[in-house]
């Protein structure tokens, strides 16, 4: 469920990060970390862009897991994502998905892939 709205690109000069996100995102690293397979997690950055300035207010981790030996290989859950979407929406309705998180040291080569399937959500996300 893509958000259909028209997009206007606007340049961003701030961004601001709510605390509850990034202990959202510790969180859940730390979650998944316990379970004991979790290399890396994922999830999606919600808020907006008010005059230049990106306000990242909330975030949802998305369930994700990709394969060790193929890095090819890898799954989002978009019906989770959408969902969730949708819930958060009837929470707050001026957030929108601004772009997505992932833990880790470095960058996936299915990370290109994760982005563009964001930005199906959001055509001008942040990661």
């Amino acid at each position: 469920m893509p958000d259909t709205e028209p997009v206007k690109p606007v340049k961003v000069s701030t961004v601001v990060v709510h605390p509850l996100v990034l202990l959202s995102v510790v969180d859940h690293f730390n979650r998944m970390g316990k379970v004991g397979y979790m290399k890396r997690v994922v999830g999606v950055l919600l808020g907006a862009n008010r005059a230049g300035t990106l306000d990242i207010s909330n975030s949802f981790a998305v369930p994700f897991d990709e394969e060790d030996k193929d890095d090819t290989v890898w799954f989002l859950d978009h019906d989770y994502l959408e969902n969730m979407f949708t819930m958060f929406k009837k929470v707050s309705a001026r957030e929108r998905i601004v772009g997505w998180y992932h833990t880790g040291p470095k960058l996936h080569r299915n990370d290109v892939a994760i982005n563009e399937l964001i930005r199906k959500y959001c055509p001008n996300s942040v990661s």
